[in-house]
This record gives structure tokens, sequence and C-alpha cells, in this order.
């Protein structure tokens, strides 16, 4: 009996360590995040980007959503702005059911200017700054 209940007591702890999934820091207006992955302005295939218009960031959120290319985002290059490394972005609030947020870029040529970011993309390649996390 002793040995059926350790062996459940271990199963359930294994269960309970496997789905534990890693908090996401929240995402709130007047935040400052730094885009931490690599990235380089002049390199278009591999630069992380902000977007102009918020459709065209939910257009393109909706098309990794449905691998749907040729419908969804049809998007002008022009229309982005191409970041480096440790750019700085300001939260200022969300559209499209908090899957869109609306920022002012902090750094670069094309500082304080408001684009858009899909939320996705905020969590991967962004990090909140260290003064902010609580």
């Amino acid at each position: 009996m002793k040995t059926k209940l350790f062996l459940l007591t271990l199963i359930f702890s294994f269960t309970a360590f496997f789905n534990a999934k890693e908090t996401l820091p929240s995402i709130e207006q007047g935040q400052t995040w730094y885009l931490e992955s690599i990235s380089n302005k002049l390199t278009p295939s591999s630069s992380k980007v902000l977007y102009f218009f918020s459709n065209d960031a939910y257009n393109t959120y909706q098309a990794r959503i449905f691998s749907d290319w040729d419908r969804f985002s049809i998007i002008d290059s022009r229309n982005l702005v191409r970041l480096n490394k440790g750019d700085r972005i300001e939260i200022l609030n969300s559209k499209h059911f908090e899957k869109i947020y609306e920022v002012k870029l902090l750094d670069g040529f094309e500082k304080n200017r408001k684009y858009y970011v899909i939320k996705d993309d905020l969590i991967r390649h962004y990090k909140l700054s260290k003064g902010e996390e609580s």
C-alpha cells in the first residue's frame, strides 16, 4: 500500500513539474522594453520590425496563425521600421484584443514616433527594462 501511495505521489509531482509554465511578464502601459534579439537595420531578412499601421501588424499576426500568407499579409516594406539590437520601445496602449500594442520608439533615427508591435514578437524578442520588473 505504501509503494502505491509513493508511486502516485511521484507521478503527480512529475506531472505538476512538467505542466508548470514560465510566467510571462505582464504588458502594461508606460513600460519600457528593449530589443534583445540580434537585429540589424541593414539586413532585411533578419531584422526585427515595427509596423506603421496597426492593421498591417494584425494582418501579419493572422497570417502566422492561419498560415495564409497570400491573403492576409500584403504589407509594403516601406511601412516597416527595422530595428537594431538594443533599441527601446515604450508601451502606449493595446489594440485588436491585446494582440497588437501601440509603442513609441525611444532610440534611433525614427525615435519619438508611434508604431505597432505584435504581442508574440514583443514577448519573444524583447525584454522588460530592469527598473520596471516588479
